[in-house]
């Protein structure tokens, strides 16, 4: 994500994410590291190189959209 941030030639945008990130994490470290879950994340996060690889801004965009979104359900299932 933030090697993405990063790409983006964008200072605010890589600096609002390693702030975000920092919290994220502490919320990521509550919830079980299942199988699953990890392998379903790494074929999203290979999806998107691939996107961005091909050039493919719409495809990449719409990856990190589905990605995150995953994400932040997951953590609202565990958490709340």
């Amino acid at each position: 994500h933030l090697t993405l941030a990063e790409l983006s030639g964008s200072r605010t945008l890589a600096a609002q994410y390693a702030s975000v990130r920092a919290t994220l994490n502490e919320l990521l470290d509550c919830i079980p590291l299942l199988v699953r879950n990890l392998e379903h994340s790494q074929q999203q996060h290979t999806a998107v190189v691939e996107a961005v690889l091909d050039r493919d801004a719409d495809a990449a965009r719409e990856m990190m959209r589905e990605h995150c979104g995953g994400t932040a359900a997951l953590l609202r299932g565990f958490l709340a």
